[in-house]
């Protein structure tokens, strides 16, 4: 009986350290959001437009789409942009706690021209995630490349879906009609 539970104990401290290191692996890796909010922990590579075409975009003519996270919630739960068209983003955090907005597929398969939080504009745009302290609220500067559904979830963990109640909502990009043939 003694040999048993001896056994029993040091296979459950095994579990335990590897949970544990799983743990410690998860904090260390958290701190790879950039001091600017954004996240772009294994993120190879992004969709970008040329710089002449980014030239021509005039900003103050842009649509703006919010989203508003409360109580955790977003809304709206699904946002439709259209290919081919840029877009700003504001994501504005009207709870008293981080929120993290990580739309890893979205954000690598559209080209983010510049992204900030607060007015501190990140060095890269070329993520996966942004943090957004509490009252405070991000803004991407993008241009909607790739059509589909893409869902984002509020997860302040590296690997999307992973204890996570799934996803928070969706970005639709609807495709142009004269890539689809109907002119």
């Amino acid at each position: 009986m003694v040999k048993m539970n001896t056994d029993m104990c040091r296979a459950l401290g095994r579990h335990l350290l590897n949970w544990g290191a799983v743990a410690v692996a998860v904090t260390a890796l958290s701190a790879c959001a950039a001091s600017s909010g954004v996240s772009n922990f294994a993120v190879a590579e992004c969709k970008q437009i040329s710089k002449r075409a980014e030239a021509k975009i005039n900003w103050a003519r842009v649509p703006e789409i919010e989203i508003r996270v409360r109580n955790g919630d977003y809304s709206p739960m699904v946002t439709r942009l259209q290919q081919g068209r840029p877009y700003v983003l504001r994501i504005r955090n009207r709870d008293d706690s981080l929120r993290v907005f990580r739309a890893k597929d979205f954000f690598t398969r559209n080209a983010v021209i510049a992204v900030g939080v607060e007015g501190v504009r990140a060095e890269d745009t070329c993520i996966n995630a942004i943090s957004i302290p509490a009252r405070q609220s991000a803004e991407i500067r993008m241009v909607a490349v790739t059509d589909g559904t893409f869902e984002f979830e509020d997860n302040a963990i590296l690997l999307p879906f992973v204890f996570s109640g799934g996803p928070s909502g969706a970005i639709v990009i609807d495709e142009r009609r004269e890539t689809a043939g109907l002119n």
